[in-house]
């Protein structure tokens, strides 16, 4: 049998094709290859940690997010209970901008998570109204 007489047979040879003429490396030899093998937003080892079992647990529990998060609510209460006559400083004007723009950021995805629930209830509303109508009863008992 040759190539062209199964499906698999086609994707065989157009894979082999593709494989000669791009340049090895230039693209994922598998469809299930990781785009970036071994890069993860953070990554805590030996080399960066004193305790990096300590640390996984920790954020675990406490994300960097919240860690930072708390960490910026009281610097703003710190910085609030200064007295007036210690003068602006532009690095407590910075941080308070940036806690501004990360509360807007906050909004704007809680916004975006509430369309695509709309959007979700819409299409539970077309194929499951049973179960639309369940769904509905709970969330009206939150705007009363």
């Amino acid at each position: 049998m040759d190539a062209t007489a199964s499906p698999t047979g086609i994707f065989d040879s157009f894979l082999a094709l593709a494989r000669a003429w791009t340049p090895i490396g230039m693209a994922p030899q598998w469809l299930d290859q990781p785009i970036l093998p071994g890069w993860s937003l953070i990554s805590v080892n030996e080399t960066n940690s004193a305790s990096p079992d300590t640390e996984r647990a920790v954020v675990a529990k406490a994300s960097y997010g919240r860690q930072l998060g708390r960490i910026m609510d009281a610097m703003g209460a710190l910085i609030d209970e200064r007295p007036a006559s210690a003068g602006d400083k532009p690095t407590f004007d910075a941080l308070k901008e940036l806690a501004v723009e990360i509360e807007h950021a906050k909004r704007d995805a809680a916004k975006a998570r509430i369309e695509r629930l709309r959007s979700d209830l819409e299409m539970l509303s077309r194929g499951d109204p049973a179960e639309f109508e369940r769904q509905k009863a709970m969330f009206g008992t939150l705007f009363t």
